[in-house]
């Protein structure tokens, strides 16, 4: 798992409306991309097979629209989008 730099919990993952440059910039390079209705679906997975996060953010012209954490709820944890 490469090492990640996690963002303070007051800013973490408040990514909605923000360049996709800010996520992969907390993320890394993303391990997979999709197009559907064109909106761009990244994907990042962290863990591993047995306990795993999978990050999924959607864009629109390479800003953010939304933003979800799914799985594992230790791993995703400090990935989760801030409550509003």
């Amino acid at each position: 798992m490469p090492n990640l730099s996690l963002p303070d919990v007051k800013a973490r993952n408040d990514f909605k409306g923000k360049p996709l440059s800010v996520v992969t910039a907390q993320l890394g390079n993303p391990d997979g991309q999709q197009t559907v209705n064109r909106q761009k679906i990244y994907t990042w997975r962290i863990g591993n097979s047995v306990r795993e996060c999978v990050i999924r953010v959607a864009t629109a012209d390479d800003i953010v629209e939304s933003y979800e954490t799914l799985g594992d709820s230790p791993i995703c944890g400090p990935y989760e989008a801030r409550a509003n």
